[in-house]
């Protein structure tokens, strides 16, 4: 008796490499997630539907007041719908904030944005001053720039914003910051970061480049500071700080920066000074130099960065 070869089962293949393919679509979708957990979501554009999403757009408009490099772009189908709706943001802004239209630039979704030139409504978007625009010919030689997946945007990544002197900036709470500096190599370089008065690390010995703003309701003061001689004040503070590797230690009001450099209740800012030596000594240093004959300025200068939650 003979005894045919077994045929494998057609449907059981079929289920089989049916499985085969969930599996691996599976596969690919999870990785999928694990990637888009790595990158920061970005704000989708504001999407201005009605009267009350007009003064959602107006009160962010104020909240950005102070930030030099903020523009908006508000994008319809046609450029004429985009000014409409811009006069209706005029009517929602208090008089005082009624310049802050000049920040604001209609155009059409096709040539803004034309991933979005199919939606129905205007939508307003936050995008980066062009060079020249709002910049301070007196700029810092520090730089620093945020990162905020909150900013409404329409790229394919969270909006960074350069930060100019004297600039406020709301920021959420998922932002990151990056330092850089582009002064005198032979100068000597300070860089601190505090939040309560006292509670400091130096972000020169923090390992990451995109350093998380810190999630304190009272913010964050950045310190940046060159000087062509030693500044005995910070010099204590980095010796207090040699062994933290970039954590914060609390080292006590005595240290206080933000009361030293920015006094009391100020808000979201960035704030360049230039100032002599002996005002960020420490008090007995300062008593003591005023009582000596006055000595040259040591040619300091000091950036002071303030970030605090948006509300």
């Amino acid at each position: 008796m003979t005894h045919a070869l077994a045929r494998p089962d057609a449907s059981a293949a079929n289920r089989a490499r049916r499985g085969s393919s969930s599996f691996t679509a599976l596969a690919f979708a999870l990785l999928g997630l694990v990637l888009g957990a790595a990158q920061p979501a970005r704000a989708e554009p504001i999407t201005l539907s009605d009267d009350a999403s007009v003064a959602t757009l107006a009160e962010r408009v104020s909240a950005f007041a102070n930030a030099s490099r903020v523009r908006w772009i508000v994008a319809a189908k046609t450029r004429a719908e985009a000014q409409a709706t811009i006069a209706k943001l005029g009517g929602r802004l208090a008089p005082i904030d009624r310049p802050l239209l000049g920040r604001v630039e209609a155009k059409t979704l096709a040539e803004a944005a034309p991933q979005y030139a199919e939606a129905g409504l205007p939508l307003a978007w936050i995008v980066v001053a062009d060079d020249g625009q709002g910049a301070d010919p007196h700029a810092c030689s520090w730089q620093v720039s945020v990162s905020d997946p909150s900013f409404p945007s329409v790229s394919a990544t969270p909006l960074s914003m350069p930060l100019a002197p004297n600039d406020r900036l709301p920021v959420g709470a998922a932002a990151t910051f990056r330092v850089g500096h582009s002064g005198l190599l032979q100068s000597k370089l300070y860089a601190f970061d505090e939040t309560r008065p006292g509670a400091i690390r130096d972000l020169a010995t923090v390992g990451d480049a995109d350093i998380p703003v810190a999630p304190d309701p009272l913010g964050e003061t950045i310190v940046l500071a060159q000087a062509r001689q030693t500044a005995p004040f910070l010099e204590r503070l980095k010796s207090a700080l040699a062994a933290s590797d970039g954590e914060r230690r609390d080292l006590g009001k005595e240290y206080a920066l933000r009361d030293k450099l920015l006094g009391q209740g100020r808000g979201i800012g960035a704030n360049i000074q230039l100032i002599p030596q002996n005002m960020i000594a420490a008090k007995s240093d300062m008593v003591a130099s005023s009582e000596t004959k006055p000595r040259a300025e040591p040619l300091m200068e000091t950036c002071l960065y303030a970030l605090t939650p948006a509300d």
